[in-house]
């Protein structure tokens, strides 16, 4: 016996091993000598496939047999038996039979063993012995199953009933050693129990490398419960020929129980000073748990009864003992239970914080999985609970963790895989993390096991498992105990810890959740707040700026009409306006922006006519091409349609805006607008028009244009041109995303720009458009071709101005005037209530903000005073103010207003109105 130490005690799989795993140990085409096997061609009952030994069974040569029917060994009768099961697809049922080889006339008795192997029926005979001749078998098996469960089933615990099985076979076998060896996770074997001859040593406790029961003997154990070797001294026995005929390869002898036994095998038994054995397979929940091994001294057969004895008593132990393993921790699963239940109660019941909850439970969260220490982190917040490490290697171990990307992660050696853990293996040699990843904060609760020095008894140096050569296949080491010092490993964990951790990831879970939806909803109900906050800001603003502009666009208006203008005050009067309607345009971007970033945005989908949509944008935009000596183009392609279903307002705006910035950023050439609909061959179901804006202007630099759709960005070519608000794009890109569509963009500089999008529309036919009374508003303004009113024209409105402002109610009677009109005054909508009670209108030009009573109320008061009068003869009221929100606009038409005027007031605008509401 030596003692050797070891840092780990995970045993690799030295090279020569590696041919155990390799080795088809189920095609060696052999049998051991102690019967006869035979493959029959069930088609034509023929033997075409037999052992060589049967001149030792039959005294016939094996090759006089191939090719034969049954009948050259067979009598009748038994060929009739035998031709009766090719119908059967489960053959086990009729397994043991009594079988006759009748050859001149001379009878041989066997048991016979049959099972199918890839389309042959293949018979095993085994001599039959004079007792079970006379003996009522199936009795006898009986019998014998009956009393040993009933034994074993006594036992008050894991380790008694596995003592039992032990003794139970080893009474049935007469074996001289019988064990009972259980898996670990890694494969390897542990002897748990053992009953055996007193002279011999003793194997209990010792460990078994994984390297011992290759994979693929381990797949045979799991496929066939039960493996006997009579005779491992014995020479084996070929099959001729060695390929089966049907699938011209060796015969799989899966099933077979005189299969041979692999060479490396037969020297690791001898190796042992075994002569016989007989396993067992322990199998429960689809995986091979554990075998009941056996060995004997000297050859040794053992009949197909009490092997069958045997197999039974391992398929029924299999149930009972793995429950007998699972009931040792009903108690310690109570105890994780109540810990569970403790925990899972405070924490979704509790409005505190996890951390919190788990540092008034310290020792609960310890003891649910028996640890020293344990750390929870949420985000970058680490709370420390018993004995860890610190909080620096924590966070690499964190790092570490989510590379993984696993819900729990247990090893009881982390040095092995995090080899920066080998310097604190006194305190975590061990760990179980559970983690979870939810709205971007990772929770991660982790417990340590420190490290617990283990001895492990090992059948011989697991580190000498290599073969002596590759020919000669014997083991090097010998079975006498060698202890193995495992350090930097803690304790391992239980299944039941794990599932316990597991369970406690679901309840973190729900209540990560809870608390992420709270800190959801607080977050939504702060952003609401700020949103709300920041639009009524923007909309106050909005009005301040509105109203003085009012007066200053008022007074430039007027003045132009003015012919007592000369040349260098009319340059001023421009300056004034244009600086003004900069302004008034900063306002509406922002407000725009405003709305997109608070998903106020709807899509306004209405039917209009799009050829009259875009000349009219053309007529407005031809004037400032004019000044500036451009040719603007409209390039209509003949295949759009005329009348569709869209945003109109939307997409005027787009092109209003991409073509306003090419007409800027033009001194010389052209800017065109090319509109088109996409071919039908590409597969859309609506039609798609493609809009393309080109000029010639001077180009975009490339590093420039990834910023281009950026707020408040704007180009070189732009800052120089100190107009613009920098959201025009931005807007209008929000705009093309929210029908559908995306504006790109290429350029070359001292070349021109092109921008294009596609936007998918309905198209409607001109009948439809016709009919439909619902036309936009904008559609029917549309169609009203502007034209100067003629100053002289007859006005017989009687219109009262609501106003509170001095200068504002100034500018708004001097612009009446222009146009033809006059009209009585009020400063707020209490006057407008005490003026109506003497005097009618046909239309009132309503401020909404006012003191005493707003333009909202004084609206509300008066339509109820006309609740029955016919809707033709009420009083007009248009709202003029400088609340120019969309919901303001909504409001003013939902309290019974006719038609809105956002400040400040143009003069076409109010001509516009004006000309609408003329009585007949």
């Amino acid at each position: 016996m030596e003692a050797k130490q070891s840092i780990f005690s995970g045993i690799s799989t030295p090279s020569g091993y590696q041919n155990c795993d390799r080795e088809q140990i189920h095609l060696l085409g052999h049998i051991q000598p102690h019967g006869v096997l035979i493959g029959i061609d069930e088609s034509a009952l023929k033997i075409v496939q037999i052992s060589e030994n049967t001149i030792d069974f039959f005294n016939i040569p094996a090759n006089l047999l191939l090719e034969k029917p049954l009948s050259a060994i067979f009598p009748q009768s038994q060929i009739d038996i035998l031709g009766s099961f090719i119908n059967h697809r489960d053959l086990e049922i009729f397994n043991p039979m009594q079988i006759t080889v009748q050859i001149e006339d001379r009878n041989y008795l066997f048991q016979g063993i049959i099972h199918r192997s890839n389309g042959l029926l293949v018979l095993e005979l085994e001599p039959l012995s004079k007792d079970l001749e006379d003996s009522d078998s199936h009795l006898g098996f009986y019998y014998l199953a009956k009393s040993a469960a009933t034994t074993i089933r006594k036992a008050k615990d894991f380790a008694e009933m596995t003592d039992l099985l032990a003794q139970q076979i080893r009474r049935i076998t007469q074996l001289d050693r019988v064990m009972i060896y259980r898996f670990d996770l890694d494969n390897h074997g542990i002897v748990i129990a053992e009953a055996k001859d007193e002279q011999i040593e003793s194997f209990l406790g010792l460990h078994f490398p994984a390297a011992d029961i290759p994979e693929i003997a381990r797949k045979l154990y799991y496929k066939s419960w039960l493996r006997q070797i009579v005779d491992v001294n014995s020479r084996s026995v070929p099959i001729v020929p060695l390929n089966n005929p049907i699938t011209q390869e060796p015969i799989d002898l899966s099933f077979s129980t005189m299969r041979s036994v692999s060479p490396i095998h037969i020297k690791y038994l001898q190796k042992m000073g075994v002569s016989a054995s007989l396993s067992i397979s322990l199998i429960n929940d689809g995986k091979l748990w554990g075998m009941i091994v056996c060995h004997h001294f000297s050859p040794r057969y053992i009949d197909y009864e009490l092997r069958k004895t045997c197999e039974f008593l391992g398929q029924v132990m299999s149930i009972e003992i793995v429950n007998k393993y699972e009931q040792q921790f009903k108690n310690v699963q109570e105890k994780i239970k109540i810990i569970q239940a403790k925990l899972k109660r405070n924490i979704l019941d509790s409005a505190q914080s996890i951390n919190h909850i788990f540092s008034q439970d310290v020792e609960d969260l310890l003891d649910l999985i028996n640890a020293q220490g344990a750390v929870i982190c949420l985000g970058d917040r680490i709370s420390e609970i018993g004995i860890c490490p610190s909080q620096e290697f924590i966070r690499s171990l964190i790092l570490w963790l989510e590379t993984k990307s696993e819900d729990i992660f247990h090893t009881n050696c982390l040095s092995q895989q995090y080899p920066e853990a080998l310097s604190i293996k006194d305190i975590a040699s061990g760990i179980l993390a559970i983690s979870i990843s939810l709205n971007h904060t990772s929770y991660h609760i982790i417990w340590f096991r420190s490290e617990v020095i283990q001895t492990v008894n090992w059948a011989g140096d697991p580190s000498k498992l290599a073969l002596d050569d590759e020919y000669d296949l014997s083991p090097q080491r010998s079975f006498e105990l060698w202890k193995e010092i495992v350090n930097a490993k803690s304790l391992p964990w239980d299944e039941v810890e794990i599932e316990a951790a597991l369970d406690l990831r679901s309840t973190l879970m729900l209540a990560a959740l809870e608390f992420s939806q709270q800190a959801l909803k607080l977050e939504a109900e702060r952003a609401k707040v700020a949103s709300q906050a920041k639009s009524n800001f923007l909309a106050k603003m909005s009005h301040e700026l509105r109203t003085p502009l009012n007066a200053i666009l008022g007074c430039t208006q007027l003045m132009h009409d003015d012919d007592a203008l000369n040349h260098d005050l009319g340059e001023y009067v421009n300056i004034i306006s244009h600086s003004s309607e900069h302004l008034l345009n900063l306002i509406d971007d922002v407000l725009e922006m405003s709305k997109i970033e608070a998903g106020k945005i709807v899509l306004e989908q209405t039917k209009f006519d799009f050829h009259l949509s875009l000349n009219n944008l053309q007529e407005m935009l031809q004037i400032k091409a004019k000044d500036k000596k451009i040719q603007l183009i409209f390039a209509i392609h003949p295949n759009c349609p005329r009348y569709i279903k869209a945003d109109g307002r939307k997409i005027r705006q787009i092109l209003f805006n991409l073509l306003g910035n090419a007409l800027k950023f033009t001194s010389k050439g052209y800017v065109i607008l090319r509109v088109s609909l996409l071919t039908e061959d590409k597969g859309l179901s609506k039609p798609v028009i493609h809009f393309e804006v080109e000029d010639s202007g001077s180009g975009i630099a490339p590093d420039e244009i990834d910023k281009l759709f950026e707020a408040f960005v704007q180009t070189a070519s732009g800052r120089e041109s100190q107009t613009g608000t920098g959201l025009g794009l931005v807007i209008s890109q929000q705009f093309a995303h929210f029908m559908g569509g995306h504006i790109t963009v290429c350029s070359t500089l001292e070349k021109g720009t092109i921008f294009q999008f596609d936007i998918a529309v309905e198209e409607i036919s001109n009948q439809e458009f016709k009919e439909d009374v619902n036309a936009s508003p904008e559609q029917n303004l549309a169609t009203v071709k502007e034209s100067k009113l003629a100053l002289d024209e007859p006005k017989s409105l009687r219109i009262l101005l609501v106003e509170d402002n001095t200068f504002n109610q100034m500018i708004a009677l001097r612009l009446l005037a222009k146009l033809g009109y006059q009209a009585d005054c009020a400063v707020n909508g209490l006057e407008v209530l005490k003026l109506l009670e003497h005097q009618s209108y046909d239309l009132i030009l309503m401020d909404i903000q006012m003191p005493e009573m707003d333009g909202l109320e004084a609206t509300r008061r008066i339509r109820l005073i006309e609740e029955n009068i016919p809707l033709s003869d009420r009083v007009k009221i248009v709202a003029m103010t400088a609340n120019a929100m969309a919901e303001d606009r909504e409001k003013c038409l939902l309290l019974g207003m006719n038609d809105f005027i956002s400040k400040p007031v143009r003069m076409e605008n109010l001509a516009e109105v004006l000309k609408k509401f003329q009585p007949v």
